[in-house]
C-alpha cells in the first residue's frame, strides 16, 4: 500500500521537473475547458471535464433527484480539492512529509437570495 509520504516523493519529483520545464520555456498557458448538458426529463446536468464525467442534480425539494452533487456543493468540493491540492505541492516542494490531509469547505446558501426583498442575503463561505 502507497502511503502519502510515498506520494509525496513523486509529487516532489513532478514538482522539481514542472520547475526545470518552466525555466526552459517548455510550458505554456492551456486552455481549461468543462461543458454541461441539461437531460431528458430529469433536468440532470451532466458535466463533462477532458475524458471524464460527473453528474449533477438538485435536491428532491427543488425538482431534482438527488443522483449527483448540486452545482453550489461541486464548486465547494472544486475549492476543497484545490487547497489539498496546494498544501501537496508544497509539501512535496519543501520535503516536509505528511501522513494525511484533509481540508473541509463549507457554505451557508440562503434560498431567499435574490427574490423581492432579500436582495441582500448572499452566500457566506467557510474555510
Amino acid at each position: 500500500m502507497t502511503t502519502l509520504n510515498e506520494f509525496l516523493h513523486q509529487k516532489r519529483e513532478a514538482v522539481l521537473n514542472r520547475r526545470d520545464r518552466l525555466k526552459k520555456g517548455d510550458l505554456a498557458a492551456v486552455t481549461l475547458k468543462a461543458s454541461a448538458t441539461a437531460e431528458g426529463r430529469s433536468g440532470v446536468r451532466r458535466i463533462r471535464i477532458r475524458d471524464f464525467q460527473v453528474v449533477s442534480d438538485s435536491p428532491p425539494d427543488f425538482a431534482g433527484y438527488n443522483l449527483g452533487p448540486s452545482s453550489p456543493e461541486l464548486l465547494l468540493g472544486a475549492l476543497s480539492s484545490c487547497l489539498t491540492h496546494t498544501y501537496l505541492i508544497h509539501a512535496a516542494d519543501q520535503d516536509v512529509p505528511l501522513e494525511d490531509l484533509q481540508a473541509e469547505v463549507s457554505a451557508t446558501i440562503d434560498p431567499r437570495g435574490g427574490s423581492e426583498g432579500n436582495e441582500a442575503f448572499r452566500y457566506t463561505l467557510m474555510t
